[in-house]
């Protein structure tokens, strides 16, 4: 019994140093869904969605003032296969709280894989965002009526081989 006891102790103490020296870098990379984006986007509140986007791992980092918009932007780092990204997504609201836009940026996943199957009731039309007119850049963009949903992938060439942006915009009407 005395052995059993400090062996449990002993799996006890090496697990609790364990959980201290862990990363402080996230392994796994989860996104909202396009459900989920399209609830943020209907808050038109900053601080509902400030408590959302914190329970993925995103920090807030900067807060920008324009004529008629405000945009919050948030981060997270995260390491996918031994390699670090960065995660951004900005919150930009109306000042008079008609309309808001989340936008999601990252090279760590696969966008446009993961969001095209949720966006099948979609009605897809004409991208007239900035990033399709790159050359580099290949958007789809979708509208159900409430929303217009813009999802690009553009390659970038960088100095080490090819790199990936990927990019999604849900705008609330």
């Amino acid at each position: 019994m005395k052995s059993f006891c400090l062996t449990i102790s002993l799996l006890f103490v090496t697990l609790c140093s364990q959980a201290q020296n862990a990363p402080s870098i996230a392994t796994k990379n989860p996104f909202p869904t396009i459900s989920t984006l399209t609830t943020w986007a209907s808050y038109n509140s900053q601080e509902k969605f400030n408590l959302d986007i914190r329970a993925l791992g995103f920090k807030f980092e900067e807060k920008s003032v324009e004529t008629a918009s405000t945009s919050y932007t948030y981060i997270r780092k995260v390491s996918v296969d031994n390699i670090n990204y960065t995660d951004r997504i900005v919150y930009r609201i109306a000042n008079d709280n008609s309309a808001s836009i989340i936008s999601l940026v990252t090279a760590s996943t696969d966008l446009v894989s993961f969001y095209t199957p949720q966006l099948a009731g979609y009605k897809t039309g004409k991208c007239d965002n900035e990033m399709s007119k790159d050359k580099k850049t290949t958007c789809t963009c979708y509208d159900n009526g409430k929303f217009n949903i813009d999802v690009c992938d553009e390659r970038v060439k960088l100095t080490m081989g090819d790199g990936n942006n990927y990019f999604i915009s849900v705008a609330k009407k």
